[in-house]
């Protein structure tokens, strides 16, 4: 052969293997999980759509699958609903890697119980049922102990599948793809070794094009680990097109109309028969048919742009755009479960993909925030007494004055805070100025607060201790919770040693029951509870803001009763709802009725005492009429 030949022949052998290279290089970026899916994946005949796999099926499935081959992306959150595919989504990523890209994979399941179970009734069936993957994967043999339940080996890499209860599985081999399944249900910590999420992503920070992938359905607001995920990425919505003014929107049962038919039986079970449910844009307000929505444009709507330029996607599609279920049988889970809190929580995580928030013994503060009512004066009639609360804390006293009239009907009168560290004079001395000034009434008669409760927990108790001594006679008392289920509201009276004045134990528990009960009478009278609106324009700046807005009516119901054993024996105590709750509103509710019931007040002689004093002049005068209120030492000796 002459050298002419073999130069050309070389050449195109050199060429040849240069293409094959190349081809090989490109078809990693190129192949994205979703294309993988279409063209090779196979549902197993005990699915219910057996046959090829379709991405078109459910096409909000597409990008969350392509973000994890999307360059720069190093995590993928997605929060939803159930019965949305994210089973199927978890697995096409792992197909897709394990065939084209092998590397060490590996899903965390909340228990290891979970993990098997996933194994035999997801992994498996896959392997079997798509010929690419039986072809790469080990075949499962009783003898090879390499090759088990959780551990499955493909030509190239590995698959681990183990579960966020499992410290040592967590915290052993490098790994390059890991999916986190359900992580709200994870343990906070994997035994004593810490966040099982943030230990196995340890596991992946030797390589450098690393992909973590955090899916779950939402729990508990405040408490959910898939909602801050979410938040720190791009937020993208599904949303649909309104076919009529074209705006694009988040389809929820907020604007869901269902036209339905509601029973009871013998035993009070209510049965709901949903027969249609139309979307209403909340833009146009014209009505659609789940049918004619589905048809409408979709797409993802990112909701924090600037996440664009991290590393971080983060996606939330709910039940309403699910292909598997329908808008009637979410509607008729959603009008069966309301009332009951717990059905309530189970349909709005698996059905609404939102995480469900808690309150204490109602919904929520919005009642309470739309009753609130304009008084006429500082003082509404109808009070006889006044009575004030403070909770004291690190930086701050917050206070409560409340007045009490026939039938320990109450007004609340103004809610606060004092903004200083209460070791310092100045802090006790606002309030003094609180406390001690007079409140009127319209027709310029006022009264004074007869005692005030003060909370002495914390690391202030010396500093009120010292205040209650120096206003021992203005009727200042030191107070103490205990939380003991069933002892009574004032439980007992102690001394404080070196002071020589009261210190009350209450019983918070019991307490914030009555508080609950009353909060539950819905007409004025005895014992309800009434809530002012501010007083704009009030002459007086103290009464412009009363404090009782969307944030303490949040906080007056920061807490619920939670079941506890102790002793063998089964108790219900209250509890914060999350962590970070702020439940400062009803502490000093729980402070202010036990204050009125130390007074042992007679109501109907404050009510003669104060009607004797009373002026058919309406207007308020200088504030120099008789101030009232300023009764004996009731119940508590000092």
């Amino acid at each position: 052969m002459s050298k002419k030949l073999m130069s050309v022949a070389l050449e195109k052998t050199v060429n040849f293997i240069r293409s094959i290279f190349q081809k090989s290089l490109d078809l990693i970026p190129k192949t994205s999980v979703s294309v993988w899916a279409d063209n090779y994946r196979m549902l197993p005949s005990s699915s219910a759509e057996p046959g090829r796999w379709r991405t078109d099926r459910a096409p909000y499935q597409k990008e969350i699958m392509d973000a994890f081959t999307e360059k720069g992306v190093r995590k993928v959150v997605v929060k939803s609903a159930s019965q949305v595919g994210k089973s199927d989504i978890m697995n096409n990523v792992i197909g897709r890697f394990a065939h084209l890209d092998p590397c060490p994979i590996m899903m965390i399941q909340p228990t290891i119980v979970d993990g098997e179970d996933y194994s035999k009734s997801r992994i498996a069936p896959m392997i079997r049922a798509t010929p690419i993957l039986r072809r790469i994967f080990k075949e499962s043999k009783s003898r090879d102990s390499s090759n088990t339940i959780m551990t499955k080996y493909f030509v190239g890499g590995r698959l681990v599948i183990t579960g966020a209860n499992s410290p040592s599985s967590l915290a052993s081999k490098p790994i390059r793809i890991l999916l986190c399944d359900e992580v709200d249900r994870f343990p906070e910590s994997a035994g004593s070794e810490g966040d099982p999420v943030d230990l196995a992503s340890k596991r992946t920070t030797t390589y450098w094009n690393r992909v973590i992938g955090l899916f779950s359905t939402p729990t508990v607001k405040n408490l959910s680990r898939i909602d801050d995920e979410y938040m720190t990425g791009t937020q993208a919505e599904w949303q649909h097109k309104c076919p009529n003014c074209g705006e694009w929107h988040l389809l929820t049962h907020r604007q869901m109309k269902p036209d339905y038919i509601e029973s009871e039986n013998k035993k009070k079970e209510k049965h709901i028969i949903v027969k249609s449910v139309v979307w209403v844009c909340p833009d146009c307000g014209f009505s659609f048919t789940e049918a004619q929505m589905r048809q409408a444009q979709q797409r993802y709507i990112i909701q924090n742009a600037q996440a664009l330029h991290t590393e971080v996607r983060s996606f939330f599609v709910n039940g309403f755009s699910s292909p598997w279920v329908s808008w009637n049988e979410i509607m008729a889970e959603w009008l069966k479960a309301i009332g009951d809190p717990e059905r309530e929580k189970v349909v709005f995580n698996t059905r609404f993909g939102e995480s469900y928030e808690q309150t204490g013994a109602f919904e929520n503060g919005e009642v309470f925030l739309k009753r609130r009512e304009q008084y006429e004066a500082e003082l509404p009639d109808g009070v006889l007494a006044l009575t004030a609360a403070v909770d004291t804390q690190n930086n701050r006293l917050e206070y409560e004055i409340c007045g009490w009239g026939e039938g320990e009907e109450q007004w609340s009168i103004k809610k606060g805070m004092i903004l200083g560290v209460p070791d310092t004079v100045e802090v006790w001395n606002m309030l003094d100025q609180i406390i001690d000034r007079p409140y009127y009434f319209k027709n310029g008669n006022a009264l004074v607060v007869l005692r005030t409760f003060i909370d002495s927990g914390g690391r202030y108790t010396d500093q009120v201790y010292k205040y209650c001594y120096n206003n021992r006679r203005k009727q200042r008392i030191a107070i103490k919770g205990a939380s003991l289920r069933g002892i009574p509201l004032i439980y007992r009276i102690s001394v404080v040693k070196n002071y020589g004045i009261p210190l009350v134990l209450l019983g918070t528990d019991n307490g914030k029951q009555y508080i609950m009960d009353r909060l539950s009478i819905q007409e004025p009278g005895d014992k309800y509870i009434h809530f002012p609106l501010d007083d704009l324009n009030s002459e007086d700046t103290f009464f412009q803001q009363r404090g009782y807005d969307a944030v303490y009516f949040k906080g007056l119901t920061s807490e619920h009763l939670v079941q506890k054993t102790r002793n063998g024996a089964t108790v219900f105590v209250w509890e914060k709802i999350s962590h970070n709750a702020r439940n400062e509103p009803l502490d000093l509710k729980v402070y202010n009725l036990a204050c009125m019931q130390s007074l042992g007040l007679n109501f109907t002689r404050l009510k003669e005492a104060l009607a004797g004093n009373l002026t058919a002049d309406k207007t308020r005068p200088k504030r120099k009429k008789a101030v009232y209120g300023a009764v004996k030492k009731g119940n508590l000796n000092v």
